[in-house]
């Protein structure tokens, strides 16, 4: 098993590695910065840095590559440190699977809460719209009733002034008794079938009253079925966080398997 000290480095051109990317990097204080006091060059021909892998069952090992801050690296590679041990590959390798099954799992986990928040505000869109429509078209009967009351009104009015001048003429020329008699019956049946509307009216405003108190039922319903989307939300972000914290979870396990060996050495 190799050391982590400076003076441990010897590297051999089988080591070096151009044709595959460099491999995700772990912040060590122990192994980073320029290797200056090295002679290996990159494809740039610049100094190298030094670099910590995280990756699969070469975690840990340290090597050379690319130091390139702006512009794209060149994918040097060489390593310092020899390929671990099978038993180590091995543990490592489980460790690795086990932390991207758990990954794939709760991402399948999530896209399902997802896709299941997402129908559920697709309804609630679709019910707004259609409550939205619902509003217009109650607004409109609304005033059409009203119109109706006001023109009700103005035919009682006709109906009493009417009276008042068939009563007139009736005080100023008696032989107009009879025709008196027939317009009083007429206005009489017409207040009669006007009573019968306002009635009929007055049933379907009560109607529309109590349809008006089913929209606002519907309405609290939506409310509380948006108070249980933010609660999924929430929970959402708790899985995520959870996510994240089983992550540094792993990687913790990873580092005391790596002392564990190093205190083998």
């Amino acid at each position: 098993m190799v050391s982590w000290s400076e003076g441990s480095y010897s590297s051999s051109s089988s080591d070096s590695d151009v044709n595959n990317p460099a491999p995700p990097t772990i912040l060590c204080v122990e192994w980073r910065g320029l290797a200056a006091d090295l002679s290996t060059r990159c494809e740039h021909e610049a100094i190298c840095e030094k670099y910590v892998a995280f990756q699969s069952v070469d975690s840990g090992r340290r090597f050379l590559g690319c130091a390139q801050k702006e512009g794209p690296k060149c994918g040097y590679v060489e390593w310092v440190d020899p390929e671990w041990p099978p038993q180590l590959k091995t543990t490592l390798g489980r460790l690795w699977d086990m932390y991207e099954d758990e990954n794939k799992l709760r991402l399948s986990d999530n896209l399902a809460n997802a896709e299941g928040n997402f129908k559920v505000l697709k309804e609630k869109e679709k019910m707004e719209k259609d409550l939205r429509f619902f509003k217009l078209d109650f607004a409109k009967m609304v005033a059409h009733k009203e119109q109706a009351l006001a023109e009700l009104g103005s035919t009682k009015i006709a109906l009493t002034d009417l009276k008042e001048e068939l009563q007139k003429k009736s005080i100023s020329d008696k032989s107009a008794i009879n025709i008196h008699q027939v317009f009083r019956a007429k206005a009489e049946k017409d207040l009669e079938l006007m009573k019968k509307e306002l009635k009929l009216m007055k049933h379907e405003r009560e109607k529309t009253m109590k349809d008006s108190d089913e929209v606002m039922q519907e309405m609290e319903k939506l409310m509380q079925e948006r108070d249980e989307l933010k609660k999924d939300k929430n929970k959402l972000e708790y899985m995520i966080g959870d996510l994240f914290k089983h992550k540094e979870e792993t990687k913790s396990k990873i580092r005391k398997v790596r002392e564990t060996l190093d205190g083998f050495e």
